[in-house]
């Protein structure tokens, strides 16, 4: 596991590079009120006129204290928190690092914290801007862990599952501890797999071990996609979800508010193989129909 852990990152490089830039595109559109580049030039401004105090830390230079306004009166810096939860080693906090003041990620994966702490202490980025601890949101005998109950990790103004709402026994669930973890107006978004056959079964729109015609042992006739879930039942407990699927999830959730599904295509590699296969079949067993989805937090402060 150590091992996945520290090569996570090169072997998933070009999945991340592809996933970052489809989640940068959109980034007017998600619903959050980001740090721009306009935020960051009101602050160099200030930190000139304060030369001579000591020079400011990364975090001051964020999540600076107050500025003047233009007519003299005090403007609050803007604080725009992130959780990312089942992070690994951080693929979407570093996707949206430069647009928010502080990223928070959640992992049950011990090795994958410690990478994605040692990757932000390299990369100079302090603990107060990004960290991650060992937890579990998703419990369904724990709904509020000790250990995740200080102010830290609650009111954010996005959080985020990239690639992990299908390994969750329950994603409802996953979806609406989340939520809880929002302010009012916070959106969850996730990204993950449409199910193999993007149809309205009855199973709440979470692909099943089914056969074409839905008996369950119809090996024969099994389509790639099926065959891969197989493959792949002992690390997945469900293979994908529909549209109708992921929208009842954030509706029951409380953030179907402005809910919005992109379909991103069949075009993403994943599996063991990392894209490395040579075989055409074993390939298109990797190919993965990928979804980006986004709703906003139903409620006022």
């Amino acid at each position: 596991m150590t091992e996945q852990a520290a090569t996570y990152d090169s072997r998933h490089e070009k999945l991340a590079e592809r996933l970052t830039a489809e989640l940068r595109s959109r980034l007017d559109l998600i619903g959050v009120d980001w740090v721009d580049d306009d935020d960051d030039d009101d602050e160099d401004d200030e930190e000139d006129e304060d030369r001579g105090k000591d020079e400011p830390s990364q975090l001051d230079r964020k999540m600076p204290l107050d500025v003047e306004g233009a007519k003299g009166e005090k403007k609050q810096k803007k604080h725009v928190r992130l959780l990312d939860y089942a992070g690994g080693t951080g693929m979407m906090s570093r996707a949206f690092a430069p647009y928010v003041t502080q990223c928070v990620s959640i992992d049950l994966s011990e090795n994958m914290v410690a990478a994605y702490n040692a990757r932000a202490r390299n990369q100079g980025i302090s603990e107060d801007e990004m960290f991650a601890v060992v937890g579990d949101l998703v419990s369904a005998s724990d709904p509020d862990p000790p250990g995740l109950s200080p102010p830290q990790f609650r009111d954010f103004d996005i959080a985020v599952v990239g690639g992990g709402l299908h390994h969750f026994a329950d994603p409802a669930l996953a979806a609406a501890r989340l939520v809880a973890r929002l302010k009012p107006g916070g959106v969850l978004l996730i990204w993950d797999f449409m199910a193999p056959r993007d149809d309205d079964d009855e199973d709440g729109g979470r692909g099943g071990d089914h056969g074409e015609d839905g008996s369950g042992d119809n090996d024969a006739g099994a389509s790639v996609a099926q065959q891969w879930q197989q493959a792949h039942h002992t690390i997945t407990q469900h293979h994908g979800f529909t549209e109708r699927g992921i929208r009842e999830i954030y509706e029951k959730a409380g953030a179907g508010q402005n809910f919005t599904l992109v379909d991103l295509g069949a075009g993403f590699m994943f599996g063991h193989g990392s894209g490395h296969a040579t075989d055409k079949e074993d390939r298109e067993k990797m190919r993965r129909r990928v979804f980006l989805s986004w709703g906003e937090k139903v409620g006022v402060s």
